[in-house]
C-alpha cells in the first residue's frame, strides 16, 4: 500500500523520465535529418563534380549554380532554423521551469489543504464531545430519535393498510356492476341519477347487495388513508424537530469557530484548485512547445522544409538530372566514379529516412503515453487523490477515504 502523495510522486516521475525518452529520441530523429541534408549537400557537390568533367562549352551551357552561392543559401537557411531551434528549447525550458515551482507551490499548499481539513476534524470532535454533555441538545436529540421511531411505525402501519387494500380491494374493482354504482356515487348525496336510471341502479344494487359491499370498501379505503395522513403528520413534526436540532448543531458550531475553520477550508481549497488551473494551463503550453519542437527534430518545421525544398530544387534541375544521364553513357572512369559515389549516396539517403521513419514511430508511442500520464496526474489531483488518507495498493489504485467535505454530523 502506498500513499496518494507517493502515487502523485511516482506519476511525475514516470513523466520526467518520458521527456527524458523524449528528448533523446528527437536527438537521434534530429542527428539523421542533419545528416540527410549534409548527403543532399554532398550530392549537389558531385553534380557540380561531373559537371567540372564535361567540355567547356558543354558546362558553360548547364548554368549550374556555383559552389560559395548554393553553399552560403544554405547555410543562411540552416543558420535560421538553428535560431528558431534554439529559442524553442528556451521556451520549453521556461515553461518547465514555471512547471516545477508550480508543483513545489501546490504541494505546500496541498499541505496548508490537509491541515485545515484536519483542523475542522479536531473542532468538530470537540464540540461532538461537548454536545454530549448539553442537556438541551440531548434532550433533542432524544425527542428526534423518538419521534423517527414512531415516524417509522405510521409510515409500516399505513404500508400493511396499502398493501391490503390492493389485495382485498382487488373483488370489489373487478366487479364491474359495483365499480359503475360506485363511481356514480350511488347510495350517497352525491348520486344524479333520475327515472328509469335510478330504478335500473336499485335494481342492480339490490341484486349484487351493494349497499353492504359499498360500507366495506369505503372502510377498506378510508383506513390507509386516514393511516397516511397520520404517518404525513408525523413526517412534518420530525422535519421540525429536526430542523431544531440542527440549529442546535450549527450554534454549537458557530460558537466553536468550526463555521470560521469551513471558510478558511474553502479558501485553502480554492487556492490549490487555482494552483491546479495555473499548472494545466501550463502543461497545455508544453504539449505545444513540445509539438514545435518535435518538429524541429522530425524535419517537419518551416525552415527545414524550406532548406530541403531548396536543395531538391537543386537535385531536380534539368540540366543536373540530363548531365547524371550524360555519365552513365560516357566511356570515362572520373563521371563513372561520381555516378557511383552518387548511388551510394542515395542509398544512404534511404537508410536514414528508414531509420528516421522508425524513431518518429517511436516518438509518436513516447509522446503519446506522455499525453496519457499527463491526463492520469491532471485527473490525480482534480480527484485530491494525493490529500492525506489516501492509498492505493500495488495492482491498481484504489481511493480510500472520503473528502473532508463528505463528512455528516
Amino acid at each position: 500500500m502506498i500513499s496518494g502523495r507517493q502515487a502523485l510522486a511516482s506519476i511525475d516521475s514516470n513523466i520526467q523520465q518520458l521527456r527524458g525518452q523524449i528528448a533523446k529520441t528527437e536527438e537521434r530523429i534530429a542527428g539523421y535529418a542533419t545528416q540527410k541534408l549534409k548527403l543532399q549537400q554532398q550530392e549537389i557537390g558531385q553534380f557540380r563534380e561531373l559537371s567540372r568533367l564535361r567540355l567547356d562549352v558543354l558546362a558553360d551551357n548547364l548554368a549550374i549554380p556555383s559552389s560559395s552561392e548554393t553553399e552560403r543559401t544554405v547555410s543562411e537557411l540552416l543558420a535560421r532554423r538553428q535560431e528558431h531551434f534554439a529559442s524553442a528549447r528556451d521556451n520549453a525550458a521556461d515553461l518547465e521551469k514555471t512547471r516545477l515551482e508550480l508543483e513545489e507551490q501546490r504541494g505546500k499548499q496541498a499541505t496548508v489543504v490537509e491541515e485545515a481539513a484536519r483542523a475542522i476534524d479536531e473542532a468538530e470532535k470537540k464540540t461532538q464531545d461537548r454536545l454530549k454533555q448539553e442537556p438541551e441538545y440531548q434532550s433533542q436529540l432524544q425527542i428526534v430519535q423518538e419521534i423517527e421511531r414512531t415516524l417509522q411505525h405510521a409510515d409500516s402501519k399505513a404500508g400493511r393498510w396499502e398493501e391490503e387494500l390492493e389485495t382485498k380491494g382487488s373483488p370489489y374493482r373487478s366487479d364491474s356492476l359495483f365499480m359503475y354504482l360506485w363511481n356514480r356515487g350511488y347510495g350517497t348525496p352525491d348520486y344524479k341519477g333520475w327515472g328509469l336510471t335510478r330504478w335500473l341502479d336499485t335494481k342492480v344494487a339490490g341484486l349484487i347487495r351493494y349497499s353492504e359491499a359499498r360500507v366495506n370498501y369505503g372502510k377498506l379505503q378510508e383506513i390507509p388513508l386516514r393511516l397516511r395522513e397520520h404517518a404525513d403528520r408525523i413526517d412534518e413534526q420530525a422535519r421540525e424537530e429536526h430542523d431544531k436540532l440542527k440549529a442546535l448543531d450549527e450554534e454549537a458550531r458557530e460558537a466553536d469557530g468550526i463555521v470560521q475553520l469551513d471558510r478558511q477550508f474553502e479558501r485553502q481549497e480554492a487556492a490549490l484548485d487555482e494552483i491546479d488551473a495555473q499548472i494545466e494551463e501550463i502543461v497545455a503550453e508544453q504539449r505545444k512547445q513540445e509539438q514545435i519542437l518535435a518538429a524541429y527534430a522530425t524535419g517537419d518545421d518551416q525552415d527545414y522544409r524550406e532548406a530541403l525544398n531548396y536543395l531538391a530544387a537543386e537535385l531536380r534541375r534539368n540540366s543536373l538530372q540530363e548531365l547524371r544521364r550524360w555519365a552513365l553513357g560516357t566511356p570515362f572512369p572520373e563521371d563513372d566514379l561520381v555516378v557511383n559515389k552518387l548511388l551510394e549516396l542515395e542509398d544512404e539517403e534511404e537508410e536514414l529516412e528508414t531509420g528516421i521513419a522508425e524513431f518518429k514511430k517511436t516518438l509518436a508511442g513516447q509522446q503519446k503515453r506522455l499525453d496519457e500520464l499527463e491526463g492520469l496526474r491532471t485527473d490525480f489531483k482534480r480527484k485530491r487523490s494525493d490529500s492525506a488518507g489516501t492509498g492505493f495498493s500495488n495492482t491498481c489504485l484504489l481511493y480510500t477515504s472520503p473528502s473532508p467535505r463528505d463528512r455528516t454530523h
